[in-house]
């Protein structure tokens, strides 16, 4: 069944790229990631299609497999996915912040992905945040040659000077803790900005605000009932506000009405999709109608501007800093 999620958020300000691959971390245990890259191309190929379940796929929205790249260097976003996500379920989010100039890079994080949940193999949320803190690092030393290669052309294309990291719910966290000292791990110093969409916060200790290195974005969701605003964005950002200097001054909070937890993801699009998989697993379908029923009722019918709301701050905020 061909599935579509087009249209784009946006009319797109350049042709998007995207290109899959495997990356191997053989520095631990042979730990298995599937990347997806998506960025600036100069022209179309193929409309890149994305794999959700075996046998259920669908054509994405603008993006065009291994298009080739757009010349000169590129801002770089490594995106998280929440607990329990996928490293696709934020294409159109992706895709508009790769119209807009970006590459952005997403992975799954093993051992906290919708299989790793449904077949009872995820982690406990320690070894979860090592692995994950693991994963973006490695993701920005292949972006800057210094690991795997994950496209021949990436190095070449990305400016150093302007490295982000950002994620949705676990991911929000994942992107603040690559910017603070949390367990082993310092503030990598590449990173130049994060971004929190619905970020999960309300495991962290205090010390980890005060060690953020860089400008913060948090993009709050009202209704979201998985992370309220009371629990998950109330402390956080009277913390992060309050350093001292740039880091502190930069920051922004943007809060979204009508808007829930999966404000920033591609679920919206899945809900739309769902009547037309016959075959939809019952776990999928059930899964989709949790999230649908936690779920303004206005997001249902407006989540693509409130994709789109998210892609329009992360640029503006990163243009900023």
């Amino acid at each position: 069944m061909d599935l579509t999620a087009a249209p784009p958020l946006e009319i797109p300000q350049n042709i998007v790229g995207h290109h899959s691959t495997l990356l191997v971390d053989e520095s631990r245990n042979s730990r298995m990631l599937g990347v997806e890259i998506w960025y600036p191309a100069v022209s179309a190929t193929v409309q890149s299609t994305y794999e959700l379940f075996p046998g259920i796929s669908f054509f994405a929205a603008s993006a065009q497999e291994n298009a080739p790249v757009l010349e000169g260097v590129h801002p770089l976003i490594i995106w998280s996915h929440g607990r329990t996500g996928m490293r696709h379920n934020y294409s159109l989010l992706c895709e508009a912040l790769a119209a807009r100039g970006y590459i952005v890079i997403s992975s799954d994080h093993p051992g906290d992905t919708l299989f790793d949940w449904a077949l009872g193999t995820q982690v406990d949320d320690i070894t979860n945040d090592r692995n994950r803190i693991g994963d973006v690092r490695l993701l920005i030393d292949c972006a800057l040659g210094t690991g795997p290669e994950l496209a021949p052309w990436l190095t070449e294309r990305v400016n150093q000077s302007r490295i982000a990291v950002g994620g949705h719910s676990y991911g929000g966290l994942t992107a603040l803790a690559t910017v603070s000292t949390l367990h082993e791990f310092t503030p990598d110093v590449r990173v130049r900005a994060a971004v929190m969409a619905q970020g999960y916060m309300r495991i962290l200790p205090n010390e980890i605000f005060a060690t953020t290195a860089t400008p913060v974005l948090m993009v709050v969701a009202n209704q979201d009932l998985t992370t309220p605003p009371s629990t998950d964005a109330e402390k956080a950002w009277a913390l992060l506000s309050a350093r001292e200097g740039r880091v502190g001054e930069m920051s922004q909070r943007t809060d979204i009405d009508h808007a829930g937890h999966q404000a920033s993801s591609d679920f919206g699009l899945y809900a739309e999709l769902a009547p037309q998989v016959e075959n939809l697993p019952d776990m999928l379908r059930a899964y989709l109608k949790m999230v649908v029923d936690e779920s303004p009722a206005e997001w249902i019918h407006a989540w693509r501007t409130t994709v789109l709301r998210h892609v329009v701050l992360i640029d503006d905020f990163l243009k900023s800093v």
